[in-house]
């Protein structure tokens, strides 16, 4: 299906917001340096987005759903997974940790999710998707293992990729090869349950 014009002018306002938001961050980006990143006035970028919280909102939906895109093509192609398809799994996810624009939207959006219940709403509804990816691995992994185990497991798996950003990226600058090694054998403990 070939996208309307409203939708490409629609996501080239949303891929100037993103960037702002990137190199501004959120506390010091108006709706005109949005407008102007777009090489737009105000009231254009306000017929598709009338408030700045609709523009901010439209850009968080849109980066999380790029990272689920990425993680059903990775989950959702094979019934059995191997070790060597779960490091895949892993490194894939650890990779987005590896752009800085990415892990600063990211930061940009747990801030807005904390003061901004609309944001957090779709906060929310990524983290049951990602969960609930993690845990058709972890089912296809650990077959005999309760739904409650599952979830459980998926949890934690996410919480140490998430947490890992922080320590991974330039914010706290303690990205090596040996943490890495670590991390991913770790995860691949918790997929495979051994």
């Amino acid at each position: 299906m070939t996208p309307t014009k409203g939708a490409i002018r629609a996501a080239a306002l949303l891929d100037a917001a993103e960037q702002v938001l990137t190199t501004q961050g959120n506390a010091n980006a108006a709706m005109r340096d949005f407008a102007a990143a777009a090489g737009v006035r105000v009231g254009h970028l306000q017929h598709y987005y009338p408030t700045r919280a609709d523009l901010i909102r439209a850009v968080m939906a849109r980066a999380l759903t790029r990272s689920l895109d990425r993680l059903a093509a990775v989950t959702d192609t094979q019934q059995t997974v191997s070790r060597e398809e779960s490091e895949q799994f892993v490194r894939i996810l650890l990779g987005e940790q590896d752009d800085p624009a990415t892990v600063r939207l990211y930061v940009e959006v747990w801030a807005l999710s904390a003061a901004d219940e609309e944001v957090s709403v779709v906060v929310r509804d990524f983290y049951a998707q990602y969960i609930a990816h993690v845990e058709r691995v972890v089912a296809r992994t650990q077959p005999d293992l309760d739904a409650a185990g599952r979830t459980a497991t998926a949890q934690t798996i996410v919480s140490l990729l998430e947490g890992s950003a922080v320590l991974r990226s330039g914010i706290a600058g303690r990205k090596s090869e040996d943490s890495d090694r670590a991390l991913v054998s770790t995860l691949q403990y918790l997929i495979h349950g051994s």
